[in-house]
């Protein structure tokens, strides 16, 4: 997460919370999702986490937000 500023947070799920962020990469202002593994205990769910990130490497549109980044970590 180096590359990453993380800043306020600015939403909130189930799984994740959404802060506001800087990309030192991409020198821009996005958007970071970050799941908690330990409150997705479901096996479909998890299905349905990865099927989303996959869907959204794949999609490259100017109104669609970009993925620009996945990070897993081991807990």
């Amino acid at each position: 997460m180096e590359n990453y500023v993380i800043g306020k947070q600015i939403g909130q799920g189930a799984y994740a919370l959404v802060f506001l962020g800087y990309s030192k990469e991409h020198d821009a202002k996005v958007a970071l999702k970050i799941y908690y593994k330990e409150k997705i205990k479901d096996l479909q769910r998890k299905k349905s986490i990865r099927r989303e990130i996959k869907i959204m490497k794949r999609i490259n549109h100017p109104n669609i937000v970009k993925l620009y980044d996945v990070i897993e970590t081991e807990d």
